[in-house]
């Protein structure tokens, strides 16, 4: 630009430099966008300026208690919330997920009120419902509007109206969810087969396994440092962000 006391032409050059990507943030079942927030501490810290971490709560508050290590963790006064209720059906195999609707309705809201959303992070039920919630897009509107999945602790959904969604979403060549993805898993989960299911449900084509020798949770700052900047790099990579 011009500067006009002397002048002098200044040339100001960018070189190498994009804007914070935006990861909307879905917590887990019966806790809240705040214990998320706490939850992702080590995330944050990762990403440091290249991310803003957006969290939301449930639409719906919780029919029931928080588990238990929640609760020692986080306090026992909420609020709680919850993104479906899963009552079992007869079979004791599958699972009504009521609610999941108005969910999905909602989340699609928060999506267009923020305008620009490059990833979707999820933790435990919100790994689930981050996962309906790309595939509700894939097959109303047959776009998605972010570039990566980030799944914690996630597991495959359980109920029929959701398999029906999910399988109506997959249209990859290798018969899965179109979507890169980032899945971070406990060895020690007892969920791990749910875990590698809705990992195969994802293209492989991208995406990504982490796994830490822990429970259901995420992985202890600590001990995985490495493994957050790891996991921040890749979905940096994903989502077409270049930072010097």
């Amino acid at each position: 630009f011009l500067n006009s006391s002397s002048n002098c032409i200044l040339f100001l050059t960018v070189s190498k430099m994009a804007r914070p990507i935006r990861v909307l943030c879905l917590h887990g079942w019966r806790t809240s966008g705040s214990i998320l927030q706490r939850q992702t501490s080590a995330l944050r810290q990762a990403f440091g300026p290249k991310a803003e971490l957006v969290y939301v709560d449930a639409p719906w508050a919780a029919s029931g208690p928080a588990p238990e290590l929640v609760r020692s963790f986080y306090g026992k006064n909420g609020p709680f919330y919850q993104w479906w209720d899963a009552i079992k059906r007869e079979d004791g195999e599958t699972y009504r997920y009521e609610g999941f609707e108005h969910s999905l309705d909602y989340l699609t809201g928060q999506v267009q009120a923020l305008g620009t959303v490059d990833a979707v992070l999820g933790f435990s039920q919100g790994a689930a419902v981050a996962t309906l919630l790309t595939a509700h897009y894939l097959t109303m509107y047959g776009y998605v509007p972010w570039k990566a999945c980030v799944l914690v602790g996630g597991f495959y959904p359980r109920s029929p109206e959701t398999l029906e969604l999910l399988e109506t979403a997959k249209t990859s060549v290798d018969g899965a969810i179109d979507v890169p993805s980032v899945h971070v898993m406990g060895k020690a989960d007892p969920r791990v087969p749910l875990m590698e299911k809705l990992f195969r449900s994802y293209t492989s084509t991208r995406r990504v396994k982490f796994e830490h020798d822990e429970g259901h949770k995420f992985p202890s700052p600590l001990k995985y440092k490495q493994m957050y900047h790891d996991i921040a790099q890749e979905v940096l990579s994903m989502t077409g962000q270049a930072w010097a």
